[in-house]
């Protein structure tokens, strides 16, 4: 199936150069659902996509001459571009934050320093192996908001349609960095202990830097906002339970691909209306809209 899979998408593997102007008076302090904890809890996630996307971009180039298979190669140049608008957007949505005193720049440097510590004590090939790892919780993170996008129905709609293009391209390129390591390097062992690592850092870290958050935003003792959070995160229906019972664990299969779960089709109607009219927060309401039209209870069985 890995094989059969492997090229699924290419095609569809699009840069936008898109510039969505989040500065500190357009992006809401508390954006995600005008609730605190919720809010600390993703920017400690979006903190570090700027180098996250810009480290698996240099992943990505140094592995382009090791590259075997030419369809991989033209789609790691793909996927360089698409990486480098996202890296670019979420500088200024990090700047706008910063600038309204929440001190993101502290999480940002946290993050580099653990990435640079992973570089220096492994290999290069371990250094695709992560890439690929981290690119997997990226791409699964953005399924579990295509498959249920009232999850931001309160936030920000701005920030809203700027994360859905990134979501959207998220999934477009969900098999490059995969496909990068099996063609470079190609190793079961050694995709298995990328996740490993990934895994032990990852949780750990967005945690620790939410709290961290909270804290300096004197929001660590707001019980309310925090039940909201845990349920957000870990409730029967979400964020990480999702994440961890319906992807994580297909990763660990000898014959996993990205795409063995073939979502294509659920991000057509943002393709579709953005095509028509270049215009994001129209293709992100017709998605929504699209989804509901599909899915008419699940708003009943979020509020339950």
């Amino acid at each position: 199936m890995a094989l059969s899979n492997r090229i699924i998408g290419y095609d569809e593997v699009e840069p936008r150069d898109l510039r969505f102007n989040l500065d500190k008076d357009s992006v809401p302090r508390f954006w995600m659902n005008g609730d605190p904890w919720s809010t600390h809890f993703f920017n400690s996630i979006l903190a570090a996509v700027p180098d996250g996307e810009r480290w698996v971009m240099q992943c990505v180039r140094r592995s382009l001459t090791r590259l075997q298979d030419e369809e991989v190669r033209k789609a790691g140049i793909a996927f360089i571009k698409q990486e480098h608008y996202h890296a670019r957007e979420h500088d200024d949505m990090n700047n706008a934050l910063i600038e309204q005193g929440v001190p993101l720049d502290v999480v940002e440097r946290s993050f580099q320093r653990i990435r640079a510590t992973l570089e220096r004590l492994t290999p290069p090939d371990m250094h695709l192996s992560m890439m690929s790892a981290f690119e997997h919780f990226t791409a699964t993170f953005a399924a579990v908001f295509i498959d249920n996008p009232d999850m931001l129905d309160d936030s920000d709609k701005k920030v809203a349609a700027m994360l859905y293009w990134h979501f959207v391209e998220e999934t477009e390129h969900k098999s490059v960095t995969f496909d990068v390591f099996q063609d470079a390097v190609g190793s079961y062992p050694q995709r298995v202990a990328g996740m490993l690592i990934a895994s032990a850092i990852f949780l750990p870290m967005v945690e620790g830097h939410m709290l961290y958050l909270l804290y300096k935003e004197k929001q660590l003792l707001n019980w309310r906002s925090m039940l909201k959070c845990l349920k957000l995160q870990i409730g029967p229906k979400g964020l990480l339970t999702r994440l961890f019972t319906g992807h994580y664990f297909a990763y660990y299969s000898p014959k996993f691909h990205p795409w063995d779960d073939d979502n294509r089709s659920q991000i057509r109607k943002w393709k579709e209306v953005f095509a028509a009219t270049g215009d994001t927060s129209k293709a992100y309401e017709a998605f929504c809209n699209s989804a509901d039209a599909k899915n008419p209870g699940f708003k009943t069985a979020m509020a339950a």
